[in-house]
């Protein structure tokens, strides 16, 4: 029962001050909606202000080169005149816009613009008198009836101009009386908040005990999870490296299979079509043209039969080691594509282990690849070098590089890149791939020299 009254008084504690939050808010916020508009008032008129003194200045400035020509005669007097005119025009469109929502104003500014457009009219008329006779402009002008409205134009636009000073010392006094307000409503909400922070924390320091609780025991399970992962990640980690060492056993059993067998056996019968040709060249004409045939057959098999082997194993990197297996395979697919090739590969390369050299051979190989499907390059350099702890190879081409959306942290979905950084793992080593649109791609690869890349030495072999 303690319980439920305490829960009632805590939840109607909450939902009053909610409710107390709110309107203060609100009210808050339509005071700085006023504030807002009153600020934007005020810079209207001041802007207004400016635009009415700036119309008088160019009345005067306009009157004085009239009066000035009409005294000399020189036209240079009325370059004041013509400057002012089109001004005068302009601030007075600027004026009668600002007065669009204003009908009182517009109504006091039409008054006032008729004795502006009346002195400007005065003024262009004594100058036509004067350019013909000055007498008679200085006449017109003796009549005191430019004075009379050039006074009238002035006490309109000061007039407005008195009247828009008004509207923003109002402004200002609202601003001040809204603001004063809105400090009040701060002060009351903060008040609120402070009341509410502590009916809050009170229910919220019980809950604590039971948040550290459950977070510990997410921190635990997280833990485990994460070590399950890391488990899973080293299990498929190995199982790729499983499956790579497996494919490479394989491709080097079907190699030698193909080698051995299927290499007699098309010896075999290209040397049993050499004698059966030899015996019927003389014979039978036609029977030594389809064994000719036959023979280009076999000839054109025992080349796909050695590419398939180069493929699946090459002898090159059996027999003359990694070095010369990168210049062939460069040279080969830089010819087939018509690329100019840079290779900048050590005189001596260390002895590395099968599997290694298989590895960087597999990755200058699916790079070339890549490049030759995906690339349009022109230039591919492919550059080794060796360090006492390292061995470095970079593969670089000039194309169009890699999508604007790869990457460079992650290979998934592309899976000859993931396939090469399952084989730099396996040796323990890094690979980084440097790409932009247009800038061409950069496949570097780190490699420790330790045991598991480098071969034993040769007397432990022997043993």
């Amino acid at each position: 029962m303690v319980k439920h009254s305490l829960l009632l008084r805590n939840t109607l504690l909450l939902a009053g001050g909610i409710v107390l939050t709110l309107a203060v808010l609100i009210a808050s916020e339509t005071g700085n909606l006023r504030l807002r508009e009153g600020y934007t008032q005020a810079v209207r008129s001041q802007q207004l202000q400016s635009d009415l003194g700036a119309l008088v200045g160019e009345l005067v400035n306009a009157e004085a080169g009239q009066r000035g020509f009409l005294l000399t005669g020189k036209e240079s007097y009325l370059d004041p005149y013509y400057a002012a005119l089109p001004r005068i025009t302009q601030l007075m469109q600027q004026i009668r816009q600002h007065y669009a929502d204003d009908p009182e104003g517009l109504r006091l500014f039409a008054e006032t613009s008729q004795f502006v457009t009346r002195k400007v009219n005065e003024m262009a008329l004594t100058l036509v008198y004067g350019k013909r006779d000055v007498d008679v402009a200085l006449d017109l002008i003796r009549t005191d009836y430019g004075k009379q409205t050039m006074e009238n134009a002035r006490r309109g636009l000061e007039h407005l101009q008195a009247r828009e000073s008004g509207t923003v010392t109002h402004n200002l006094e609202a601003a001040e009386h809204d603001l004063q307000l809105s400090r009040y409503g701060i002060g009351l909400l903060t008040a609120i908040n402070i009341l509410l922070l502590v009916a809050v924390g009170l229910g919220h320091s019980r809950r604590m005990a039971m948040a550290e609780a459950a977070r510990v025991q997410l921190e635990e399970e997280s833990a485990r999870l994460d070590r399950k992962v890391r488990a899973r990640t080293r299990q498929l980690s190995a199982l790729a490296a499983h499956l790579q060492r497996v494919t490479e056993d394989e491709k080097t059993r079907l190699a030698r299979e193909l080698h051995d067998e299927l290499g007699a056996i098309l010896t075999a019968i290209k040397l049993d079509l050499h004698w059966v040709r030899l015996r019927v060249q003389e014979t039978h004409p036609e029977a030594r043209d389809k064994i000719t045939r036959v023979m280009l057959h076999v000839d054109q098999s025992i080349q796909i039969k050695r590419r398939l082997i180069e493929d699946l194993r090459p002898t090159v990197l059996l027999n003359l080691g990694l070095r010369e297996a990168i210049v062939q395979t460069v040279e080969d697919v830089g010819t087939r594509n018509e690329w100019e090739t840079t290779v900048d590969l050590p005189e001596t390369v260390p002895q590395l282990r099968d599997s290694a050299a298989i590895a960087l051979y597999r990755i200058v190989q699916e790079s070339l690849n890549n490049a030759s499907k995906y690339a349009e390059a022109r230039h591919v350099a492919v550059s080794l070098a060796c360090t006492p702890q390292a061995l470095t190879l970079v593969v670089r081409d000039d194309g169009i590089g890699l999508p604007p959306d790869f990457d460079a942290g992650s290979t998934a979905g592309h899976h000859g890149l993931l396939g090469m950084e399952q084989r730099v793992t396996a040796l323990g080593g890094t690979m980084h791939i440097d790409s932009a649109p247009g800038k061409g791609v950069t496949v570097r690869v780190v490699v420790p020299l330790t045991t598991t890349v480098l071969a034993p030495p040769e007397e432990e072999v022997e043993a």
